[in-house]
């Protein structure tokens, strides 16, 4: 019986604390425990096994989660989707599920082109999306976040969800990944969410931070003394439209069970 979801938490992750309480929020009622996972974990302990409904990889960084896991955490990783697990990774965990890896190419000190090795999504992960929503290139504070319009294809409904330095995914040739939702930018939309069959199981990736919501982002703003209006605003957009954040959580959210 899978009653269990792995946060992985180690080398290179940010903060994962809204993750869990998002995850504790929606699973809990179904008696699956929230719990963490190191790459030592992984590796030498077997903790991805058959009790392990899903297996997240949050935001953060993902050049330090390929230092930690290697070749052996990756085998492990994908032994465990082939077997029946769910892999959902988020943001950099995005990045590293992904063929290729193109983040900031235009930018000279920022450029970061690398593949990590995983394979699990049969595209290019390519972030970030400052040009299409108007903000400045990554960087750790608000001036590289965004409130982003989000349109689910299975029901065309619109979402918003919070953006920060995630990637928009481009299928390689033969790629067998299906698109679950795009970014909508003015006259164009991006793939944002994507999920690919392995075996029994599944990779599930997500440029957006679907876990973070707007009264969470005024509570870190109001800690660190932050008055910029512009980080408010962004905070203010997503708290306002928090019923189709959690919207687009729970659709997301459901696709591991199927």
């Amino acid at each position: 019986m899978r009653d269990e979801i792995l946060i992985y938490n180690d080398s290179g992750t940010g903060d994962i604390r809204p993750l869990r309480d998002s995850l504790r929020e929606y699973f809990s009622p179904q008696g699956i425990k929230i719990d963490t996972v190191t790459a030592d974990d992984i590796i030498k302990n077997d903790r991805l096994n058959g009790r392990v409904l899903a297996f997240f990889m949050p935001g953060g960084r993902a050049t330090p989660y390929l230092e930690k896991l290697k070749v052996r955490g990756n085998q492990k990783i994908a032994e465990y989707v082939q077997s029946g697990g769910v892999y959902f990774g988020i943001c950099a965990g995005a990045y590293y599920a992904s063929r290729n890896v193109f983040f900031e190419t235009d930018i000279k000190d920022a450029a970061v082109v690398q593949q990590c090795g995983l394979n699990l999504i049969d595209a290019d992960a390519v972030g970030t999306l400052h040009r299409e929503l108007g903000i400045a290139p990554y960087s750790q504070d608000f001036r590289s976040m965004a409130a982003a319009k989000v349109l689910w294809r299975a029901d065309n409904e619109r979402h918003i969800a919070s953006y920060h330095g995630g990637p928009y995914f481009k299928p390689l040739p033969h790629s067998r990944i299906q698109v679950l939702a795009e970014y909508e930018f003015e006259g164009k939309t991006l793939p944002a969410v994507v999920m690919q069959k392995h075996g029994a199981g599944t990779a599930i990736v997500s440029g957006l931070h679907i876990e973070d919501t707007g009264q969470n982002l005024k509570r870190i703003l109001n800690s660190l003394l932050i008055k910029e209006p512009d980080a408010y605003g962004i905070a203010s957009a997503l708290e306002e439209g928090e019923a189709a954040r959690r919207a687009l959580f729970c659709k997301m959210m459901a696709k591991i069970r199927q």
